[in-house]
């Protein structure tokens, strides 16, 4: 196998993430990353970016436009009847300046455990926790830290979470003979022990980036300004469109498919924005048109978000597609007997995330291709199950991960700025729970 083949994945990857750290769009990014693949994997030019990379984006785009855009259009309708300001103004009172941050990250776990996806999720929180952080003047830069690690790392922690990552291993073509609901005891220390670290951070973080002069700065993502906040809609009222979406869903779980039981509620919350806010839409003295609050959701989510994160699973497919990453799953599958079974599996695991910069795709890579090895050396199924779903989502959120790209278009900040926090969050934060895992795992904690 070619040394340069591994290396330019390597230097692919970091060329992506310096690029993104500059400023560079992310979808021009995945095209010059992927071309540093080709070049020094010899793969077929013209062939790899019309095959692996199209692919890649065509998958992506075509399984999430729906989701993608409905969210937006629902985030935008929150946005313009005030709804969103108005259950902020309620949080504000109830969490105070100084634990805003907790709140949005309580706030997004909720919402995560009542099935919302974490590239719907941001969409629904954003408009709801950014008037938070602008009344507290804390930095936007927080937000993707605690919607990824809120929404991904403490809800995977979760027995019976609502997620393709926590159903991935109970299918019962891999054999381990759990359900979503395994290792509940470890599974909930571990969320308990990163919901208390995560807030610990965010708070401090929230006080210090305010003390060193890093406050609110307005984007274009930002919601209404200071002379609609006057007339806001009750909060009974605001609070219902949010309601919809978690409940819907429950209701709908065992009579649809997950992601149209997303899609159905989205609808309805929209709905419900419409028909309990008549005057912003209806009438001599409306505000917003129905048609042109939706379209400017759903088009700014398609020109924006899910093209750019598209384009990073466009370059991840090409990576897939490398010689070079062989290496990788070779050398994650040479740790299957070099150290004890959890931790050359969580290791293994991190390795393929942190190549395709997904939690999903690495944990389905690892399924495919080094379980059954594991399956062999005794390991219990249910701690096993808990712990690779915590696992893999610890190297995935590098900053060429898709999620975190998406999360910084919505929130409106640069990947340079958010990362800062992004990588303890979601990256040390896994690890470090992982660890825990291990450890409850040896002394029959499960």
């Amino acid at each position: 196998m070619s040394a340069i083949g591994v290396i330019g994945l390597l230097l692919a990857i970091a060329c992506l993430i310096i690029l993104s750290y500059k400023g560079v769009n992310a979808f021009i990014a995945s095209l010059i990353a992927s071309l540093v693949v080709v070049v020094t994997n010899l793969l077929p030019f013209w062939e790899t970016f019309s095959g692996a990379y199209a692919t890649g984006l065509k998958n992506f785009v075509g399984n999430y436009f729906l989701l993608f855009g409905l969210a937006a259009a629902y985030g935008e309708f929150l946005k313009v009847t005030g709804a969103a300001e108005s259950v902020a103004k309620v949080l504000f009172k109830i969490f105070g300046v100084k634990w805003a941050p907790l709140g949005a990250l309580l706030i997004t776990l909720l919402m995560a455990m009542g099935g919302v996806s974490a590239f719907v999720i941001v969409f629904a929180v954003y408009p709801v926790a950014a008037p938070l952080f602008r009344k507290a003047n804390i930095t936007k830069n927080l937000l993707p830290g605690i919607v990824l690690c809120a929404s991904v790392t403490l809800c995977l922690c979760l027995p019976g979470n609502p997620t393709s990552t926590n159903a991935l291993l109970a299918r019962p073509e891999y054999g381990l003979g759990v359900d979503a609901f395994s290792a509940p005891v470890m599974g909930i220390i571990a969320c308990i022990v990163g919901t208390v670290l995560a807030g610990i951070y965010v708070t401090w973080q929230a006080r210090r980036q305010t003390a060193l002069g890093v406050g609110y700065v307005v984007s274009g993502t930002d919601a209404l300004d200071d002379d609609e906040e006057k007339n806001l809609p009750p909060f009974w009222a605001s609070i219902i469109p949010l309601l919809i979406v978690v409940f819907v869903m429950i209701l709908l779980k065992n009579v649809m498919s997950a992601t149209n039981s997303i899609l159905t509620s989205l609808c309805i919350a929209i709905v419900a924005c419409v028909v309990l806010n008549p005057k912003v839409f209806f009438g001599a003295h409306k505000k917003h048109g129905v048609l042109k609050t939706f379209t400017t959701g759903m088009w700014s989510s398609c020109t924006s978000a899910l093209l750019l994160t598209g384009g990073v699973m466009g370059f991840a497919g090409v990576v897939q597609a490398a010689p070079g990453f062989q290496y990788f799953v070779d050398f994650a599958n040479g740790l299957t007997t070099a150290f004890n079974p959890y931790v050359s599996a969580s290791v293994a695991v991190n390795v393929v995330a942190g190549i395709t910069g997904t939690a999903l795709g690495g944990l389905q890579i690892f399924a495919d291709t080094m379980l059954p090895n594991y399956i062999n050396l005794g390991i219990n199924p249910e701690a096993f199950h808990r712990l690779m779903t915590i696992a893999c989502c610890g190297l995935d959120t590098l900053p060429h991960c898709s999620t975190f790209i998406l999360m910084c278009s919505v929130c409106g900040v640069t990947a340079k700025d958010s990362y800062k926090h992004v990588f303890p969050l979601t990256v040390v934060m896994p690890i470090l729970l992982t660890v825990l895992c291990i450890l409850m795992i040896s002394v029959g904690i499960i």
